[in-house]
This record gives C-alpha cells, sequence and structure tokens, in this order.
C-alpha cells in the first residue's frame, strides 16, 4: 500500500518531469488508489487521475498530448504508476471549462 510520503514523492517527481519537458499552467494530481487496493488484480503502484493545461498541447490531438505525457513520464508507468487517467486542455480550452476567458 503508498503511504502518504511516497505519493508526495511521487507527486513531487510527476511535477518535475512534465515540468521538464513541457510548459505546465496546471496541473492537478489526484490519487485514486484506495478505491483499486482490493481489486483481485491489484499489484501495486498508484492509481492516478490528472488534469493537465499546457501551451505545448496547442496544435496537438488527444493521443500526440497523452504521448507527450507518457514520455515524460517514461520508466514510471506500470512501476511507480500503474495507471494515469488524464484529462489534457490548452489555455484556451481550459479557460473555456472554467468559464473564465480572462484567466
Amino acid at each position: 500500500m503508498i503511504k502518504n510520503g511516497t505519493i508526495l514523492t511521487l507527486y513531487t517527481e510527476i511535477e518535475k518531469r512534465l515540468n521538464q519537458s513541457m510548459d505546465i499552467l496546471h496541473l492537478d494530481i489526484k490519487d485514486d488508489t484506495g478505491r483499486h487496493i482490493h481489486h483481485k488484480n491489484f499489484t501495486g503502484g498508484a492509481h492516478l487521475s490528472a488534469v493537465i493545461v499546457s501551451s505545448s498541447f496547442d496544435g496537438l490531438n488527444l493521443l500526440e498530448r497523452h504521448k507527450r505525457v507518457y514520455d515524460a513520464l517514461n520508466g514510471m508507468i506500470k512501476q511507480e504508476i500503474h495507471a494515469l487517467s488524464m484529462k489534457t486542455y490548452t489555455l484556451l480550452e481550459w479557460q473555456k471549462v472554467k468559464g473564465n476567458t480572462n484567466e
């Protein structure tokens, strides 16, 4: 089971890797591991969901955006991170989602 200190370290490493490889404008990561630890096939690793806003996503389709994130987290997927659900937005898309075009 993942302890809080481990999750904080994991969040820090994810944030560092994403910031090194792209221009992150907003990042929100949630730990959903607790909903999965009793599953029959659970073998460890974090189950995370993330909202990622980046100008680096401009002009990229959904598959290309996710590939950029997976490339940045190379080596962490299927190790420290068992599953990652993500929503990826450009700044303009994020402003529309939040209902604020002046952000």
